[in-house]
Order: structure tokens, then C-alpha cells, then sequence
């Protein structure tokens, strides 16, 4: 039966333009690049995915007949985007062709029959647990920055670790991170319930998954949540995302955090160190970012090198009682780190000219960054 319905402007654009992020993925399923379209009693579900992770979207809509076909995400968030007026009109016509009014304008959009579309992962509802969506906002956003690009030798470099433990009678969820050069850990203190989260022994979410993960808990107060063998799963009153996990081992964190010696702390007013390595950052080469970084006196001096343009040096005031210190590092990772760490002033712990340095703050409890050194 041919669809035909009624929807807002702003709705159908919210709706696409998250889906778009999905089927935007080069494939090699035409299909994909497809959203489809259930027009139901009053409401049109979209439905979009890679077959990596798929996003379904229940939208109120003024529905005249029932029916589903899909339809080209991009040209639908295209069409919707340039629109002027406040509802757009669709109308499925013969041989899979849609007929889209908005205002003036009327256009003539060729589809693809629903049939042919991937089904959409089933999911377990007694295994999701309610949880503030600010926790998960939390844990991705002190972590996908460290998360390694497709091109890292390590495959399970490319996702995030996600655990649950329990540490003096409380109860964690906690993100990891590592490109193979940094690694960035955030863990929160959640409430009890979220103890009937089931995980496996090893749940590795992939980076684009935990970006869409990260869009999905925007302007949402609680979600529902769950981890599945293969899948993970959030849900909404309007809206469900499901992720496939990545199989995989993670590499042992916990040995490289217990090598660092926290006696030998820098005390650093964190805006402070943040404006001098964005300074920097302007002249180091644009592979590697290196910078060196001296200690001593209660001063840290940073300077790079251009075979370009030039060099650059700063200096500034630090809290510090241990022998001079000069290492080298990659600028952008400590920018990175301090773009996101919470509170006045940070501690580096760096044992030697040769160690990494660990990066925390009193202000906030739960977050760590390892940064290691480079030769220069």
C-alpha cells in the first residue's frame, strides 16, 4: 500500500540528520545509503545503518495511509535542510517514486523497495538497566580522543574498553582508551541497580560506535542500557541504537599505570599550561607535534622547532620539589588531555627524563592520562 503523510519540518530534519551519520559510510550495499520509512497509525519510524550500528526513530507525523519504502538519506536531509516551510508533504507514487511537497516546492524522489533492507538486530529488553545519560556522556568524552584511527597496527586499539568494577564497596563503570602512545581512563561512581548490568569478559565498543553513542545521550536525562554478547544497546521513549561490538583483547592498562611513581608531582594551573602548548603547538612539525619540556626552579620552559617558519618558547610558573626534569612529547596530546580534565590546577607525575607522565586532578576524581615521552 502506497504511504502517504505529513510530518514537521524540524522533526524530519532532527530525525535524517542523525540517521545520516550512519548511512553516510561508503558500502557496498546501495541500499545503505538508504533510510527506510515505516508510515504507521501516527508516526513514521526511520530506520538507518552500516550493519555496524543501526538507529531506529519513532516520528510523530499526520498520516493519511500507511506503507514503507526507503529513501536516500543525504538528498532527504538535503531536502529537508533548505526547506522553508514548517510541514513537508510526502506521497508515494508508482514504481517506488516519492512525491515531496514543501511550500512552493515539489519534488520527485526515487526510492527502494522496504524488502530489500537489512533486518534491524533484535535485542533483549530484560537485560537494559536505566542510567543517567551523563555517566556514559562522561566516560566517552574524557576518552574517544585516545581512541587509535583505523590505521593503528593493534586492531583493538580502534575501540574503547568498557567495564564495570567494584572498588571498597562501590560500584564503577569505567571507559579506557589507547592509541599506543597515550592512554586516558575515566571511571564513575554509579548507583547500585546498575549492578545488574551484564558484561562480558571483554566489551570493546568501536570508535564510531561510541560517537554515536555520545550523540544519542545528548538532550536525554536517562536512557535504558544494556550489553549484549555481540551488541550494544540504548534505548529512549522515541529512539534505539544498537552498536556490534569488536572481538578482541585489550592490552594490560594496569601495567603500565603501577610503573609510574606518583611521588614526583608537578602542581600546574591547567589554563595556564593550556594557552602555552597551544602557543607552541604553532611551530612543531605537523607529523609528530614534538615539543620539549623542561623542569626546574619551580619553572616549566616549553619550546619546538620549525624547519619552516622558526621556534617558540614559553615559560611559566609551576609547584615542583623534585630534580630538573627534560623530556620530550607530542603537543597535542597534552592538549587533548587538558581540554577535557576538570579543575583549576592538574598533577603530572613524571618519575625520569625517560618516563611517562600521568595526568590527574583532585577536581576530577576518576579521570587519568598517560602520555608517553618522545626522543627527540
Amino acid at each position: 500500500m502506497a504511504f502517504q503523510f505529513n510530518i514537521g519540518r524540524d522533526e524530519l530534519l532532527k530525525a535524517i540528520s542523525t540517521q545520516q551519520n550512519i548511512t553516510s559510510k561508503k558500502g557496498t550495499l546501495a541500499i545503505l545509503s538508504n533510510v527506510l520509512l515505516e508510515v504507521g497509525h501516527d508516526q513514521v519510524i526511520f530506520t538507518g545503518t552500516d550493519l555496524e550500528i543501526g538507529l531506529k526513530q519513532n516520528v510523530p507525523a499526520e498520516v493519511i495511509s500507511e506503507g514503507s519504502l526507503t529513501l536516500p538519506a543525504k538528498k532527504l536531509f538535503e531536502l529537508a535542510r533548505e526547506s522553508g516551510s514548517t510541514t513537508i508533504s510526502f506521497k508515494e507514487e508508482e514504481n517506488n517514486w516519492v512525491e515531496i511537497t514543501a511550500g512552493p516546492s515539489v519534488y520527485k524522489l526515487a526510492g527502494m523497495v522496504s524488502d530489500e533492507f537489512p533486518q534491524f538486530p533484535e535485542h533483549d529488553q530484560d537485560k537494559l538497566i536505566s542510567i543517567d545519560s551523563a555517566v556514559i556522556s562522561d566516560l566517552v568524552d574524557k576518552t574517544i580522543f585516545s581512541i587509535a584511527q583505523d590505521k593503528e597496527n593493534m586492531y583493538s586499539l580502534t575501540a574503547a574498553l568498557f567495564q564495570k568494577s567494584r572498588e571498597d564497596e562501590k560500584l564503577f563503570l569505567r571507559m579506557v582508551s589507547s592509541d599506543g602512545h597515550r592512554l586516558s581512563i575515566m571511571s564513575k561512581e554509579v548507583d547500585e541497580s546498575v549492578d545488574n548490568l551484564q558484561l562480558p569478559a571483554t566489551t570493546l565498543i568501536p570508535r564510531r560506535g561510541v560517537q554515536e553513542i555520545r550523540k544519542f545521550c545528548e538532550n536525554r536525562d536517562a536512557i535504558y542500557f544494556g550489553i549484549e554478547e555481540k551488541q550494544a544497546v540504548l534505548k529512549s521513549e522515541d529512539a534505539i541504537l544498537i552498536v556490534r561490538l569488536m572481538e578482541g583483547e585489550f592490552p594490560d592498562f594496569n601495567a603500565i599505570i603501577s610503573v609510574i611513581n606518583r611521588d614526583n608531582v608537578i602542581d600546574v594551573n591547567r589554563l595556564r599550561f593550556l594557552e602555552s602548548l597551544k602557543r607552541i603547538n604553532l611551530f612543531t612539525e605537523d607529523l609528530f607535534h614534538a615539543i620539549k619540556m623542561e623542569i626546574k626552579d619551580k619553572t616549566m620552559i616549553l619550546t619546538s622547532q620549525n624547519a619552516d617558519y622558526g621556534s617558540a618558547k614559553d615559560e611559566f610558573s609551576v609547584e615542583y620539589e623534585g630534580d630538573p626534569l627534560s623530556l620530550g612529547f607530542n603537543c597535542r596530546y597534552f592538549i587533548d588531555t587538558l581540554q577535557v580534565i576538570e579543575g583549576e590546577t592538574v598533577q603530572a607525575a613524571i618519575s625520569s627524563d625517560e618516563s611517562p607522565c600521568l595526568i590527574t586532578s583532585n577536581d576530577d576524581v576518576g579521570f587519568l592520562s598517560i602520555i608517553m615521552p618522545m626522543k627527540l
